[in-house]
């Protein structure tokens, strides 16, 4: 069986679909569903055409594959100025760090001055879609967890705020050396280069030293697991030293 089209036309999408031009052309114009204009014809990704498909409770034709039923189906990503572009709800993207330097997380930059953002993250649109939905899990763990990509990080549980005492908002974007202490720092970072490597979950070597502002200097011990979607990304669990040791959580 041939894979499934990464993007489809409007025309393409009626036909799948089984309506009319004009109402895949009103999904597009009313940004039900995303695409990008290629001349005079859209491209409209599969995987955001899936996604507005099972949010609204439509059949999902068989020639765009399986639906995504093994799993959960995103919108396609899009950076913060692609995602507000044509809105009228106070965002000055032009005069934004985040895309006159072309950043694709924007909350990595939302302390450098000049942001062209209105909101708090947690409270972003653009945040919620592009981001939370890709790790709302970890608030579904009893353990402190974060996701990190690169040395930064796109968000924690109540939990790990709670270590680290500061809110879920004040965790977004925070780079991961205001997080961990000095003394860990190299050690937390060539676990996740090995990790890395190796594609498989692991267990951070020695105790993890994490900065909090009150109780100064906290040990904990620190699993990390790679994750599938989005790329490069991991997700890290702490908890008091001895909590999480240095066999794999299903193999105890």
């Amino acid at each position: 069986m041939m894979n499934a089209p990464k993007t489809l036309t409007v025309s393409q999408a009626a036909v799948i679909c089984k309506v009319g031009r004009t109402t895949v052309g009103y999904w597009v114009r009313s940004r039900k569903v995303f695409a990008q204009r290629m001349g005079r014809n859209y491209a409209i990704p599969v995987e955001d055409l899936l996604h507005f498909l099972k949010s609204s409770g439509q059949p999902i034709p068989p020639e765009l594959g399986n639906g995504g039923s093994e799993g959960p189906v995103f919108k396609s990503f899009q950076t913060c100025w692609q995602f507000w572009q044509g809105k009228d709800n106070g965002h000055q993207c032009d005069r934004c760090t985040a895309f006159r330097h072309q950043v694709q997380e924007c909350f990595s930059v939302r302390d450098n001055g000049n942001s062209g953002c209105p909101d708090a993250c947690r409270q972003c649109r653009y945040y919620q879609d592009m981001f939370v939905a890709r790790f709302r899990f970890i608030h579904q763990i009893d353990f402190p967890a974060a996701v990190f990509k690169g040395l930064s990080v796109w968000g924690g549980n109540a939990g790990w705020a709670e270590m680290c005492e500061v809110s879920e908002n004040a965790l977004i974007g925070l780079g991961i050396e205001k997080i961990i202490h000095p003394s860990s720092l190299p050690n937390v970072i060539s676990s996740l280069k090995r990790i890395a490597l190796e594609e498989k979950p692991g267990f951070v070597a020695g105790d993890v030293f994490i900065n909090t502002r009150r109780r100064g200097k906290l040990a904990v011990s620190a699993w990390v697991f790679p994750l599938c979607a989005p790329a490069g990304t991991f997700l890290m669990l702490a908890g008091p030293v001895g909590s999480i040791d240095g066999r794999h959580p299903d193999n105890p």
